[in-house]
């Protein structure tokens, strides 16, 4: 069975998860916030503000981006549909069935990484148009939105490569909970894995380290600061640290006594 039939197995599994639902979580917080700020209820300050405190539709997207990034929310609620979509099914023995229409293992922890990753980038798109939707909605016709889409110095690319850089930061500890989950509980896997996205967070944001300076996480901080520095560093070893995880995993997962 190729990898694409099995990817296409899983994607729908995946969609069908009641736990996949959670994703939806950032897209609702999202527009209650935006509500409220267009109300009074929530204030929004800092050094986004532009144009004599007011901001464009990219701008504000982006502001809402590094919130609920740097409150660690898209990290824990991927890791928890990561955990309980390999080590869930692990654990609870369905994916036996799985094993005996495909039988070769390592496509299936392939197949599984694909679909949550599609999974993510349906939510991670879902909540951008939310928050775009949100601030033409809520925000365009007051003191905070200009009703500009984009700002002089931020377009769309960048809004889109800072959402990347993200992207591939959590794609690595999707993976890492797929590693871990092939020999802890969901639960367990999940939060071995939720500690080392903060304690790798932190370093890179105490700049501990200087190597973690090409980390996609570094680098998405800097864009935010108009500098795109270690790019195309950041890229390429975020790639190869999430092949080299989930190829360790799938070549482990063949040793794996499903029970």
């Amino acid at each position: 069975m190729e990898v694409w039939a099995i990817y296409k197995m899983e994607w729908i599994k995946t969609l069908k998860r009641k736990n996949s639902m959670i994703l939806l979580i950032p897209s609702i917080l999202a527009a209650i916030m935006t509500f409220a700020i267009s109300t009074g209820g929530l204030t929004l300050s800092g050094d986004g503000l532009a144009d004599g405190g007011t901001l464009s539709c990219m701008e504000f997207v982006m502001a809402l981006w590094g919130f609920f990034s740097g409150l660690g929310i898209w990290g824990i609620l991927l890791i928890l549909v990561a955990a309980f979509q390999f080590s869930g099914e692990i654990a609870g023995g369905q994916i036996k069935m799985t094993l005996l229409r495909i039988g070769k293992r390592g496509r299936i922890v392939l197949a599984k990484f694909l679909a949550l990753l599609t999974l993510c980038l349906g939510a991670f798109g879902l909540f951008s148009l939310v928050v775009g939707g949100s601030y033409y909605l809520f925000l365009t016709n007051s003191s905070i939105g200009n009703g500009q889409f984009s700002a002089p110095g931020f377009e769309l690319a960048d809004a889109m490569l800072f959402i990347l850089l993200i992207f591939l930061h959590l794609a690595l500890f999707m993976a890492l909970t797929f590693f871990v989950g092939l020999f802890l509980s969901p639960f367990i896997s999940f939060i071995a894995a939720l500690v080392g996205l903060f304690v790798v967070n932190y370093l890179i944001g105490s700049g501990t380290f200087s190597f973690l300076k090409y980390s996609a996480l570094s680098v998405s901080n800097h864009l935010l600061a108009g500098e795109t520095k270690h790019l195309i560093p950041a890229l390429l070893s975020s790639v190869l640290l999430i092949a080299l995880v989930l190829g360790a995993a799938s070549q482990l997962f063949k040793k794996v006594d499903i029970k």
